[in-house]
C-alpha cells in the first residue's frame, strides 16, 4: 500500500513538473516569436522612413529605442529599452539563483507595468498614424490581450506607416 501512495506521489510531482516546463517553453516560443514580428515590422518602417538603421534593429533591447525614434518619443523608447534590460537581467537572477526576493521581484513588476504601458503607447501612436479610424479598437486589443496580439499588430501595419512628423 506504501509502495501505491509513493509511485501516485512521484507521478503526481512528474505531472507537475512537466506542467511547468510546458508554460516555460510556451513562454519562450512566445518571445521568440515576438521578437522576430517586432524586428521584422521595424526593419521595415525603418526602411521605409530613412533607408537606414539596417541590421541594428535586431539588436534586442535597442530595438525598443528605435520604436521609440519612429514615432518622435526617443525618451520614452529609451526608457521601455532600460526597463526592459534590467527585467531580462532580474528575471535572469531570479532563475539561476532561484532565489525570491519580495522587493526585487515587487521591482521587477512595476518595471514590466510600466514597460506595458510605454509599448502600448508607442504601439498607439502607430496605430493611429496607420489608421486614425481604427487605431483606437487595435490600441484596445492589445492591452485586452495583455500585449500578446501587439508583435501581430505591428507586423500588419509596417508596410503602412508613413513619417509621423511629416503630418503635422
Amino acid at each position: 500500500m506504501g509502495a501505491m501512495s509513493v509511485l501516485f506521489l512521484m507521478g503526481i510531482l512528474s505531472s507537475i513538473f512537466i506542467f511547468f516546463i510546458t508554460i516555460f517553453i510556451v513562454i519562450v516560443a512566445y518571445s521568440v516569436m515576438s521578437y522576430v514580428f517586432e524586428s521584422m515590422a521595424l526593419r521595415l518602417m525603418t526602411k521605409n522612413l530613412w533607408n537606414k538603421e539596417g541590421m541594428r534593429v535586431w539588436i534586442p533591447f535597442y530595438n525598443k529605442s528605435i520604436f521609440g525614434k519612429i514615432v518622435g518619443y526617443k525618451a520614452l523608447g529609451m526608457i521601455s529599452s532600460c526597463l526592459t534590460l534590467i527585467s531580462f537581467l532580474l528575471s535572469m537572477y531570479f532563475f539561476f539563483y532561484q532565489q525570491l526576493k519580495m522587493v526585487l521581484f515587487l521591482v521587477l513588476l512595476l518595471m514590466l507595468i510600466i514597460t506595458f504601458i510605454l509599448d502600448t503607447f508607442i504601439a498607439h501612436r502607430i496605430y493611429m498614424n496607420v489608421s486614425p479610424r481604427y487605431g483606437d479598437i487595435l490600441t484596445a486589443t492589445t492591452i485586452l490581450s495583455l500585449g500578446l496580439l501587439r508583435p501581430l499588430f505591428l507586423f500588419l501595419v509596417r508596410n503602412k506607416f508613413h513619417d509621423i512628423k511629416n503630418d503635422n
